[in-house]
């Protein structure tokens, strides 16, 4: 069923729940605020796309977040009647697990790569940037020690891992994102608030990567092989490997910042680290195919490019140099 409602209104909503869960000073406002959230982005899920892979995201983001905000509201109510007895640890325990299954760390990722493959790119950028904002931000007040530390690790190896193999640039997104937040929840436990400054970094990334796929109407592996032009290939090397946290490149400065934070736990640094180089190994291969590989024939529909985008997104790329600048001053 189509909802005849303008963009810009689920656009508001969007807004106003985050914005509502983000300054509430109580659960139940939270948990309203990620209910209209919710509501909200599948509309747009919806309109926007008129497919059935489309719909099937939807319901599968319906599903799984409306089982998070169940939970969420549980252990609310939880909270309030056992707050200050030797069952409070109960519900942060609960709010932990119901906020990362929101956010699709791992192991509750199985949906977030399903669901993204789904979506254009417009939506895959509001689930990889603005939809996480308020889980993050409750997440990083409400959450259990023992386990989430646990969680954030798995979810950095998991999401190195599991982009080895994939050939779909949304699924390789997806599991980008999903390692990115194992450093973002490490951060968290270590009580750092250098989180915000990694997550506003990784959004200008994830929106420079998007617009990028957009524009050149990449959807598989397959596609980087049928591009002609060299300055096209640099453009998509160079933001792969910002996003795989490739020094001296804009990708390594949240990184660096999250390496002074997490010095201080040598086990957890280690494991990081060799996330971080298993997604740089099949970015690398990537690019490398990039490169090396052309076939003239034409088997997807390739737009037409404008010039005044192809100039936006080169100006987007010099952004990916911007990690140099910290780099320089400090040596």
């Amino acid at each position: 069923m189509n909802l005849y409602f303008p963009p810009f209104i689920y656009s508001f909503f969007l807004i106003l729940g985050t914005m509502i869960s983000v300054s509430s000073s109580s659960l139940f406002g939270v948990w309203m605020g990620l209910e209209i959230n919710m509501m909200s982005f599948i509309p747009m899920i919806i309109n926007l796309e008129s497919n059935k892979k489309s719909s099937e995201a939807a319901v599968k983001y319906f599903l799984i977040q409306a089982i998070a905000s169940a939970i969420v509201i549980f252990s609310s109510l939880y909270y309030y009647f056992f707050n200050g007895d030797v069952f409070s640890i109960a519900p942060n325990f609960l709010m932990t697990l119901a906020l990362c299954l929101k956010l699709g760390m791992a192991p509750f990722h199985f949906w977030f790569p399903e669901v993204l493959g789904g979506l254009n790119w417009t939506n895959s950028l509001l689930l990889l940037t603005w939809q996480k904002i308020s889980p993050l931000t409750i997440l990083s007040i409400f959450f259990n020690a023992d386990i989430f530390i646990y969680i954030s690790l798995i979810s950095a190896l998991t999401g190195a891992l599991s982009g080895i193999n994939q050939t779909s640039m949304r699924k390789i997104l997806a599991f980008s994102s999903i390692s990115h937040l194992g450093w973002m929840g490490s951060m968290m436990f270590l009580n750092s608030a250098l989180w915000m400054n990694y997550f506003v970094i990784y959004s200008i990334m994830s929106f420079i990567m998007c617009f990028s796929f957009w524009f050149f109407n990449l959807n598989f592996f397959s596609q980087l092989t049928l591009i002609k032009d060299l300055n096209s290939k640099f453009i998509i090397f160079i933001n792969l490997l910002s996003l795989g946290g490739l020094p001296p490149l804009l990708g390594f400065l949240p990184k660096w910042m999250a390496m002074m934070v997490i010095s201080s736990n040598f086990p957890i640094l280690v494991i990081l680290i060799l996330s971080s180089l298993i997604t740089l190994y099949f970015y690398v291969r990537l690019c490398f195919s990039t490169f090396t590989l052309y076939f003239q024939s034409m088997i997807w529909f390739q737009k037409n490019k404008s010039q005044k985008n192809f100039f936006i997104l080169s100006i987007l790329t010099l952004f990916s140099f911007v990690g140099m600048i910290p780099m320089s001053l400090l040596y």
